[in-house]
């Protein structure tokens, strides 16, 4: 039995190991035209600076280490930590993290709160803050309970679903109870960007259908419509959000799997929602966006050329979905930093600009460059709302995307085939 569970833990410590590579990786083969201004990178990166972010990544992720400039702001009571296992029979392990560093515009009345993705945990928020710059100031963070470090808790997933929604309101309800802040500024990664989008339309349902659940958890009417409006007073990141779980797996088992695996997609999700909490006739986050007439949400959505995990082919209408109840405030940005898992180079480069628009926490620099470069970026990449145009926009980048990748590889193989001809010759 002990050897069991000394497997077990080699195994989530390898796993956790490649997940930081992947992370740091991205970080360091970021484009070294923008130059960065953080604490971490300065244009390209040595191999001697990744070696050294990596570990410290490492401590930061497995060992929850702080950054000098981090402290640890209110915590969770052993009370909190009771309801929490009464009430979803685990502990979210909520952890607020404040900011000192000079260098930043931080406002400590606009905490935002951090929904992490599937396969992950509550601590990739600190690698994201540390390397990444697309979390600055004071945040909050917090488990979903299917937790786990690439692989998470396959029995308690349910993909941004209600067990996931009511674990996140629950968050933010402790969060105004406890720092009573001005404004809500919400960040979801993935799963996480779903989450967003499911809380804000559970929080705005009018037909009772989630009355009995939020009663549950100590969410009354009055707290719902406190939480409503001062997520109406934040700003919101989704960054790579999923918007339609079956629409997923459906992309995924198409072009991952082949045409056999794709005429069994009704099979494998049934199986799937057998061994999960998913359900296909759930919440789902782009059904959840067509829902907030009357909502004043300023929003900023960032996807990446070649998502291959949550697919592309939902962008322009989670846009548009978005787009049609806050046409002035729903902004696009769109990257090719390496899909999915993304260096996060194009988000922070237009981020803090976002964030200083609407009163969050910024960087003043990277505010500055953004303001001196905005113009030689694609239109693509600048912090606009292209409203009706934005269909065009995401086809003709990705277009783009796809042409230039062709372009390299083509560069590459008449560059590998000189060197052959080059040694042949000699």
């Amino acid at each position: 039995m002990n050897n069991s569970r000394h497997i077990k833990q080699i195994a989530l410590a390898a796993c956790g190991v490649l997940s930081l590579l992947c992370v740091v990786g991205a970080v360091a083969d970021h484009d070294s035209t923008i130059t960065k201004h953080n604490r971490h990178v300065t244009g390209a990166p040595s191999k001697k600076d990744a070696m050294k972010w990596f570990f410290e990544g490492a401590g930061i992720y497995f060992l929850n280490h702080y950054h000098p400039t981090w402290q640890h702001g209110v915590q969770e009571t052993y009370d909190d930590q009771k309801e929490q296992s009464k009430l979803f029979q685990y502990r979210l392990q909520i952890e607020h993290i404040t900011d000192t560093d000079p260098q930043m515009q931080i406002n400590h009345k606009r905490p935002t709160i951090y929904f992490h993705g599937w396969g992950d945990v509550k601590n990739s928020a600190k690698l994201l803050k540390a390397f990444c710059d697309v979390l600055p100031g004071d945040i909050v963070t917090f488990h979903f309970r299917d937790r786990g470090v690439i692989i998470p808790k396959i029995r308690y997933a349910n993909l941004g679903q209600l067990p996931d929604v009511l674990s996140a309101i629950y968050t933010l309800k402790w969060t105004v109870e406890k720092l009573q802040p001005e404004a809500l500024d919400l960040f979801g990664y993935s799963r996480g960007g779903a989450t967003v989008l499911n809380t804000i339309a559970v929080l705005n349902d009018t037909t009772g259908t989630f009355d009995a659940e939020l009663a549950r958890i100590g969410v009354s009417r009055i707290m719902r419509t406190q939480l409503l409006e001062l997520i109406q007073k934040g700003c919101h990141v989704l960054d790579c959000p999923l918007t339609d779980m079956n629409v997923t797996m459906n992309e995924f088992i198409k072009h991952k799997m082949g045409s056999f695996a794709h005429r069994k997609m009704p099979f494998l999700m049934n199986t799937f929602e057998k061994i999960t909490h998913y359900k296909s006739t759930g919440l789902q986050g782009i059904a959840s966006a067509q829902s907030f007439k009357g909502l004043s949400l300023n929003m900023l959505l960032h996807f990446q050329h070649h998502d291959t995990i949550v697919s592309n082919a939902n962008d322009a209408r989670l846009y548009e979905a978005l787009y049609q109840h806050n046409p002035k405030t729903t902004f696009l940005v769109l990257g090719n930093d390496g899909g999915h898992i993304h260096s996060h180079n194009t988000l922070a480069h237009t981020l803090h600009s976002f964030k200083k628009k609407f009163g969050g926490s910024y960087d003043p620099e990277y505010a500055l460059q953004y303001e001196a470069t905005k113009e030689m970026l694609p239109e693509a990449q600048r912090l606009e709302c292209p409203g009706p145009k934005a269909r065009s926009l995401i086809d003709e980048y990705y277009a783009e995307c796809a042409a230039c990748k062709q372009r390299k590889k083509g560069s590459l193989k008449k560059e590998r085939g000189n060197r052959i001809v080059q040694v042949v010759a000699e």
